[in-house]
């Protein structure tokens, strides 16, 4: 009997992943070609449910194993298997909507119909222009749209910029959205993971904050979890506002981003041994 092979456990998969960073040219080898065809008979199943193939599927994988996020969860293939879906979910989107896949990603929770001919009667039906709906109940679509979303390398990018806009020094501004949006992917629910970083202690101890620091910094980032801001833009958040295409520049000029983000700053490196 065989033994499996090692990355189709968590543990042997987080070790690959790391040497795989170390060692880009190992991509080409012979483990790393057999985790790629592992992924593409692993999601096989579910490619074809959005009308794709399982080559489409390890192409997806491919690009969430390579993320940082990836490497450092917990569950490294809850991480691949949702990142995976949601790819194969934009790019079926995309093919309704006659758009490209990363404008499907930042629509596939909003009110928008695939592409309908003229002669269609049930464009009335399905536009929301034609819908009268009271103010909580757009309150709670917000809330429905905003819960679910996997942040883009660019967002993160440039949410780095602006923390460090804001006097954070540039390794613990990552260190600590990557460890965010980790935990947002193994989540898969913004309030689900704000909870479980507002509630250990290691998140913010291994980034040398305090908790009321770091919650200040949760808030910012996922957004204020309470349904009455669900619709603003305290509400959605840092991350989401870069995701649906807000510059960075304009949201640097958020007092209430910048204010809490300079507040809850840590020492720099140098000062913290002066």
């Amino acid at each position: 009997m065989s033994t499996p092979p090692r990355f189709t456990q968590a543990s042997g998969l987080r070790r690959l992943l790391i040497e795989l960073h170390r060692c880009p040219e190992g991509w080409s080898g012979p483990e790393a070609q057999a985790l790629l065809g592992y992924c593409a008979d692993r999601y096989r199943g579910l490619a074809r449910k959005y009308g794709q193939s399982g080559e489409d599927a390890a192409t997806a994988a491919y690009e969430a194993l390579t993320a940082t996020a990836t490497r450092w969860a917990r569950d490294p293939w809850g991480v691949v298997t949702t990142a995976v879906q949601r790819t194969l979910q934009a790019e079926h989107r995309a093919h309704g909507l006659l758009c490209g896949a990363e404008r499907a990603r930042h629509l596939m929770h909003a009110p928008v119909h695939d592409v309908t001919r003229f002669a269609d009667n049930l464009l009335v039906e399905r536009d929301p222009a034609f819908h009268v709906i009271d103010a909580e109940e757009e309150a709670t679509a917000t809330s429905d749209m905003t819960a679910r979303f996997v942040p883009t390398d660019e967002a993160l990018a440039d949410a780095v910029r602006i923390f460090v806009a804001c006097g954070w020094p540039a390794d613990v501004s990552r260190g600590a959205l990557d460890l965010i949006c980790s935990r947002l992917m193994e989540a898969g629910h913004r309030r689900r993971a704000f909870e479980y970083l507002r509630r250990h202690p290691e998140a913010w101890a291994h980034l040398d904050l305090s908790q009321e620091q770091w919650t200040r910094v949760l808030t910012v980032v996922l957004g204020a979890q309470h349904p009455d801001l669900a619709a603003t833009d305290l509400g959605r958040g840092l991350l989401w506002r870069l995701f649906v295409g807000q510059r960075h520049e304009e949201i640097s000029c958020d007092p209430a981003v910048t204010r809490a983000l300079a507040t809850a700053a840590p020492l720099s490196l140098e000062a913290r041994h002066a």
